[in-house]
């Protein structure tokens, strides 16, 4: 569990990412290259992107682990493109390479011997990183890179929207199905126990597309407080619409929900919304894909969280 620990002051400086964040997205989309998650949705890109995957792009590989602890200088906060968010990248001081790259050790992690030369202070190896993080970027990320702010922005207008209508307490509350705002603490489902006092700071949202499942933040706790996480997203892959042969065995709306579903965690409203139908008959065809055991629902406060499970995904890639 991760507890973000607010005062009246942070409230008011919660803040929402102007744009799509390059950096944050090239750190997750490594992620979606190498994990099962989120298949109906990032099916396509997957598949074009393990063939593109430039030979440098290795070494941006090798330093972020498919799960668990990423070094945080990777993703400098702020970078408006990737130009600006590489340059931050080389001009890391050497104490903090060393830092994060030890924490990287500390959790496990076998260092390449590369890594470690950037965590001793050998520049030509950071700068093969940043070439490293041009290419990936460029070969996997950059050819979609307009739907991907499209898709962002809109979930950045919802954001805005609770925002205006009811301040930042409705935002919080809204924000995510793995979050839970309980003040002053905002509670986000975590692999890890850790706290992040603001302490006046404020916190900066940042909706990020190829993120899915649990929110994250920095490790570093003197880093500005940074919360990532998933969007509800609308459409980018054709594998986020039901195949006639799903369609024809579930019925196209119950379909379109079980995708959904594997596209993102929701609650039943969310459902209703994201599918366009109503929360009544979005609960209905949640419980029959329940019953089958192609979904898994849980409580959350008043509000039960839908998941798909292996099942609904083998039936997903069936159809």
């Amino acid at each position: 569990m991760l507890k973000i620990h607010f005062t009246d002051a942070d409230l008011a400086k919660v803040t929402i990412a102007e744009d799509a964040d390059p950096m944050w997205e090239l750190l997750m989309s490594s992620y979606r290259l190498r994990r099962p998650e989120g298949e109906p949705l990032f099916g396509r890109w997957r598949r074009e992107s393990r063939s593109a995957v430039p030979e440098s792009s290795q070494l941006v590989m090798s330093a972020v682990p498919p799960y668990g602890y990423c070094p945080d200088f990777l993703t400098p906060a702020g970078a408006r493109t990737i130009e600006e968010g590489v340059a931050a990248v080389l001009e890391t001081p050497e104490r903090t390479l060393a830092a994060d790259i030890g924490e990287l050790a500390a959790q496990g992690t076998r260092v390449p011997p590369w890594l470690r030369r950037v965590a001793d202070g050998e520049p030509r190896d950071l700068r093969r990183l940043g070439t490293a993080l041009h290419d990936y970027y460029r070969r996997c990320v950059a050819p979609d890179w307009p739907a991907i702010r499209q898709v962002v922005a809109r979930d950045r207008h919802r954001l805005r929207s609770s925002l205006d209508r009811g301040g930042p307490q409705l935002l919080l509350s809204t924000l995510h199905p793995d979050i839970t705002w309980t003040p002053p603490v905002l509670r986000v489902r975590f692999p890890v126990d850790q706290d992040l006092h603001l302490d006046g700071r404020g916190l900066r949202l940042v909706p990020t597309f190829f993120a899915h499942g649990m929110p994250t933040t920095y490790k570093d706790p003197s880093l500005p407080p940074v919360l990532v996480h998933s969007i509800s997203h609308t459409h980018f892959d054709s594998d986020a619409e039901p195949g006639p042969s799903l369609a024809a065995l579930l019925g196209h709306t119950r379909a379109r929900v079980l995708v959904r579903i594997a596209i993102t965690r929701c609650n039943t409203s969310e459902l209703a919304e994201l599918t366009g139908i109503s929360p009544a008959t979005a609960s209905q065809h949640a419980s029959v894909l329940r019953a089958s055991g192609l979904i898994t629902s849980t409580r959350s406060g008043k509000a039960q969280i839908h998941q798909i499970t292996p099942l609904g995904l083998n039936v997903i890639r069936a159809g």
